[in-house]
């Protein structure tokens, strides 16, 4: 979920580890998930893997709330 607080620090911060890290976390997590897709007892893991992409991709400006709460508030 985005963070409607986070401001021109997260921007920034988001944009440097995109450059250094992000997309090299986000790419090992497409190889992985797609490998795990392989076989029928890695499915699940593959999906889980395909959902942390964008997180792994700009991490910061976000918040991780429990499933059973996906609205939740603060």
């Amino acid at each position: 979920m985005e963070r409607r607080d986070a401001g021109a620090g997260s921007l920034l911060g988001n944009v440097i580890w995109f450059v250094f890290a992000g997309w090299w976390l986000a790419l090992g997590h497409i190889v992985t998930g797609i490998a795990l897709c392989v076989t029928i007892i890695g499915i699940p893991l593959g999906i889980a893997n395909f959902k942390l992409v964008p997180i792994s991709l700009m991490p910061l400006g976000r918040e991780i709330v429990p499933t059973d709460r996906p609205f939740a508030t603060r």
